[in-house]
């Protein structure tokens, strides 16, 4: 059997595709495959056989590795003229199951970028499901590990059924512009209801609940309104029992916002992002109506509100001031990073984010976080340990530095080099006291500033650095592992 013949059958090639050349050196193996022409395809959008009357730029996937030497497939992807959807870009038949882990450039893998065969997908997932750890896995398959972790996530997921002919319409009505204004043409006259859509972001909400009404009796048959009613009169029945007192209304307007946002995703994505368009409003308000009855806000609800508000200046201004009255609380510093983070203001927020979880990261608003990345990794995690979301978000800090979402922390001798020493200390008694596994995430996390700091700690003879890493490699070899290779 030829070698072409070999690498055809590996990946159950079947005409018109045909393994073209193939090379190789010290690393890689390279297929570079062929489809002959002429040839007839079938239409990805109707399974129509079509002629073939073009190729696409070439593309890379990682598939299982041959003789130890990574192995890639590069080919063209085939585009037929089918006459009810026009040009079509075809599916290959060694492509693997979730193409949609692509990232922002566009391309998946490892950090060269690449996207996966069928095979070395179901090798890395095998891989993955029996190795103890996600880091560990992603290095035997040289790969990056937020890859993995999100190739299982993927893999995890229910698959979702093909709705129905009306659910695909009204998917295709909203794409793109579920929580603005609709078209006029698109199921009837729209007035009444882009009226109610304007309404509801300003927070009239009476108006709004009577626009969609109308809307509901002149259009029966249009688009369909009923859960836009129901999240309207839940949050105009919520601000309806609203307390008298005023010491009360500030943390009354938080809870009714969480529960407010819980009682739309309930209802489906589209009812959550229409939901997210009164946000603004509504929190503009609980200040209006506060300031108006002279309330003394504790730091969380008037911080939260006022980044939600979008006034971030002065919302950074308010929580560096209760900040200052207490340094010890953790979700200050993620209110504060959630409003440089709005500003764009990335560099600093993360360096707040960083204090909140050194703190105590159980303590951050997570749902409200607004830096997705780090939200992320917190669910990627879950996959590392266990599915213990409590250890997950202790390990975030550590994984996080490691990782390069956290910069290292350089603190001056006589800035607070000589409190984390002490908060190291702390912590490593009580978890040489009963050795849990949340206590070591979090010697973990203190041993990194530590070592951030290795030449001002000759100064301070409490710590031996030595043992902070025996330590750390104990209680997690695998990021320790990471942790050296990166430094």
């Amino acid at each position: 059997m030829e070698i072409m013949e070999f690498f055809a059958r590996l990946l159950d090639l079947a005409p018109p595709w045909e393994v073209k050349t193939l090379t190789l050196d010290e690393r890689t193996v390279d297929l570079h495959l062929d489809c002959s022409l002429p040839a007839r395809m079938r239409c990805p959008s109707c399974d129509r056989d079509c002629p073939v009357t073009g190729i696409s730029p070439s593309i890379r996937w990682r598939h299982v590795d041959t003789c130890l030497k990574k192995t890639f497939v590069h080919a063209a992807p085939a585009i037929v003229a089918c006459p009810e959807h026009g040009r079509r870009l075809c599916q290959v038949p060694w492509a693997g199951r979730f193409p949609e882990i692509v990232g922002g450039s566009g391309t998946v893998g490892d950090r060269d970028g690449f996207l996966m065969t069928g095979g070395f997908e179901k090798w890395i997932l095998d891989l993955a499901r029996t190795a103890k750890d996600l880091n560990h896995a992603a290095g035997f398959a040289a790969v990056d590990p937020g890859v993995l972790r999100r190739l299982v996530r993927c893999e995890k997921r229910p698959i979702l059924q093909a709705g129905t002919a009306a659910g695909a319409s009204s998917q295709a009505l909203g794409r793109g512009r579920s929580s603005g204004q609709l078209s006029l043409f698109a199921q009837g006259n729209m007035q009444f209801l882009n009226g109610g859509i304007n309404a509801f972001g300003n927070l009239d909400l009476d108006e709004a609940l009577g626009l969609f009404k109308k809307h509901q009796v002149h259009y029966p048959k249009g688009f369909d309104v009923s859960t836009r009613i129901k999240t309207v009169e839940f949050l105009l029945d919520g601000l309806r029992t609203l307390p008298a007192k005023p010491g009360e209304r500030a943390e009354f307007f938080c809870k009714l916002w969480d529960s407010f946002e819980d009682f739309s995703k309930a209802l489906g994505a589209e009812c959550e992002s229409f939901a997210n368009r009164a946000k603004r409003a509504y929190f503009s308000k609980m200040l209006r109506e506060v300031s108006a009855e002279g309330e003394q806000l504790e730091s969380c609800p008037v911080g939260f509100a006022l980044v939600q508000a979008g006034m971030y200046d002065e919302a950074i201004r308010v929580l560096q001031e209760h900040i200052l009255k207490m340094p010890g609380s953790a979700v200050l510093y993620g209110r504060l990073g959630d409003a440089y983070f709005l500003r764009g203001d990335l560099a600093i927020a993360r360096q707040c984010y960083r204090e909140a979880c050194l703190i105590d990261p159980s303590a951050l608003d997570w749902p409200h976080l607004e830096d997705a990345r780090l939200k992320e990794l917190k669910e990627d995690l879950l996959f590392d340990y266990g599915s213990d979301p409590e250890l997950a978000v202790e390990w975030v800090p550590a994984h996080a530095r490691v990782d390069g979402l956290f910069e290292p922390i350089e603190i001056r001798l006589n800035a607070g080099l000589k409190e984390i020493v002490e908060s190291y200390l702390t912590v490593e008694k009580q978890w040489r006291g009963e050795e849990s596994p949340r206590l070591g995430a979090r010697l973990f996390a203190r041993g990194l500033v530590l070592c951030d700091n290795a030449r001002n700690l000759k100064f301070i003879k409490k710590i031996d650095l030595i043992e902070v890493r025996r330590l750390m490699k104990r209680v997690n070899p695998y990021l320790f592992e990471d942790f050296l290779e990166k430094m």
